[in-house]
């Protein structure tokens, strides 16, 4: 075994402040009511804009509000972004409207430079749709987030801290994640538009810009604090300051390197490195060995 310390659950929430559940509703609300509406729009072929509109925003508002109650009173759903599955899934699920709605999206954006006028409402709907699927997808990143900051929240104890640092990845080792990342994610792009065509793009645009976000957020620096829980990641924000508890089951020990210490982890989850220059290092150490085993580099 590579863990030292007994593995402590995680603890949640009774239940969810207002702001959590407001954010999950407009991220439902984003996804599903252009979609609903949409389907009503065709089928009945309406051709008012205003209707259309006034459908977008009744719905909308119906999912937001309903949604909301839901999910503040569920505390304990917190811990189901605690997956790493999860967590890609909840934003990658909003680059989906961008490829289901781009006829429409380019069909309103033609009919508006245009002199020819659209026959129904549809293409605004599609349009909308489309720009929702933007934010949908910042909504889901942020949505992951505001969860696994009040898992730690109910989780760790202050008093429980036995130490404390802050520094980022070593500039080595952060340059070959952020190259490799780039080349392996532009090759994937490159092979799904030679497959796919031109079509594509509009889907995978997304999927090459957000890999590359995440990277840059992983290696940046930020807060560390040692639990008998697990290992705690701070990151200051200019919204709010993300926290994220990584329990010590879910590593296999740790190596020191003459740059770095390094909290290793199973595949396909990137090990987590700290750069020693600055920080107090033995003190690190001697915390990590009540919890982890320590492996030669």
């Amino acid at each position: 075994m590579q863990v030292r310390s007994s593995c402590e659950p995680l603890q949640t929430p009774e239940q969810l402040d207002e702001r959590f559940g407001l954010v999950a509703g407009l991220y439902v609300a984003a996804l599903i009511s252009p979609a609903l509406v949409l389907i009503v729009v065709q089928r009945l072929e309406v051709a008012s804009w205003p209707v259309a509109l006034g459908s977008l925003g009744t719905v909308g508002a119906v999912l937001t509000v309903a949604v909301t109650r839901i999910v503040s009173r569920q505390g304990e759903l917190v811990a189901w972004f605690d997956s790493a599955r999860v967590a890609v899934l909840v934003p990658a699920v909003g680059v989906l409207p961008l490829g289901l709605y781009f006829f429409h999206f380019f069909l309103f954006v033609a009919f508006a430079v245009t002199d020819l006028q659209a026959d129904s409402a549809a293409n605004l709907v599609g349009f909308i749709g489309f720009l929702s699927g933007i934010v949908a997808t910042s909504l889901g990143s942020y949505l992951v987030l505001m969860a696994r900051t009040r898992l730690a929240n109910a989780t760790v104890d202050d008093a429980d801290i036995s130490v404390e640092w802050s520094t980022g990845w070593p500039q080595r080792a952060r340059l070959k994640l952020v190259v490799g990342t780039l080349a392996v994610v532009c090759l994937l792009a490159g092979l799904a538009v030679w497959q796919i065509g031109w079509r594509a793009v509009t889907t995978v645009l997304p999927g090459v810009i957000v890999p590359v976000f995440v990277v840059r957020s992983m290696v940046t620096e930020r807060t560390y604090r040692a639990t008998s829980a697990g290992l705690e990641q701070h990151r200051e924000g200019r919204w709010f300051a993300p926290r994220r508890l990584i329990p010590w089951s879910r590593f296999d020990g740790f190596s020191v390197t003459n740059d770095a210490i390094v909290l290793h982890r199973a595949l396909p989850f990137v090990d987590v490195r700290c750069r020693r220059y600055l920080i107090d290092d033995e003190a690190v150490v001697a915390a990590l060995e009540d919890h982890l085993d320590r492996r030669d580099p």
